[in-house]
């Protein structure tokens, strides 16, 4: 596990930036805003602090049968066989033990949709990042897991590196993970003792570019988990 802690609104600098900057996109066409749920950045903002508190209160599992024995009874999992290849916009679940609701989309700043392959979310601009958050407004949960990989332009999975990053919901880091991976079956999943607001999923270029090779990387996500960490 990274060990590194970013600050909150170090984080938020990013996404927006990644928003405004002129870059890859794999649709080719100006995207309409995303039409996020109200309430969806408040839990973001809510805490209106920068600062990170001491300790780590999120347990890192790089098993999917491990991190699926820490948790409570009535988790919520979702393969994304329902939703069509193409650009979408974000993707609402309300489900599992405690009617968590949340919402899959592309960032907090961001406004380009996603772009989904045959039963796994990706996005459409490359320096978008795939977030996975609750509102305000709704039961927050304390487990998040999901197989997350690099896929190029063509949604093919390739090498690189994938960074998650758990937010929580007082609006500090409790986690960020980096990944090296080339395919589909690296699985990261977290279990927090306090409530996670959401996690932010990115993919990097690839520093040293390869010759011949583009250095583009699209963050892309399949078998997300939600759900409590047993008691």
């Amino acid at each position: 596990m990274t060990a590194t802690r970013l600050p909150t609104l170090a984080l938020l600098a990013l996404a927006a930036s990644a928003a405004s900057a002129s870059t890859t996109s794999r649709s080719g066409a100006a995207a309409p805003r995303e039409n996020l749920p109200v309430g969806v950045l408040d839990r973001v903002f809510a805490s209106g602090s920068d600062t990170i508190r001491g300790g780590s209160p999120v347990t890192v599992y790089t098993d999917r049968a491990a991190f699926l024995a820490a948790l409570a009874p009535g988790y919520a999992a979702h393969d994304f066989s329902e939703i069509a290849p193409g650009t979408s916009q974000p993707i609402e679940y309300t489900d599992g033990a405690d009617a968590w609701h949340y919402i899959v989309f592309t960032g907090v700043f961001a406004t380009h949709p996603l772009y989904d392959g045959a039963g796994f979310i990706s996005t459409d601009r490359v320096d978008d990042p795939i977030s996975v958050a609750t509102s305000i407004f709704d039961p927050p949960f304390t487990a998040i897991g999901a197989n997350v990989w690099p896929s190029d332009f063509s949604l093919q999975p390739t090498s690189g590196q994938v960074v998650l990053t758990v937010l929580m919901q007082d609006g500090t880091i409790g986690a960020s993970e980096t990944v090296d991976t080339s395919g589909p079956d690296d699985f990261r999943g977290f279990v927090a003792n306090a409530p996670i607001a959401g996690l932010f999923v990115d993919a990097p270029e690839i520093d040293p570019p390869v010759p011949g090779e583009s250095q583009d990387r699209w963050p892309t996500l399949d078998n997300l988990v939600i759900g409590s960490a047993a008691p």
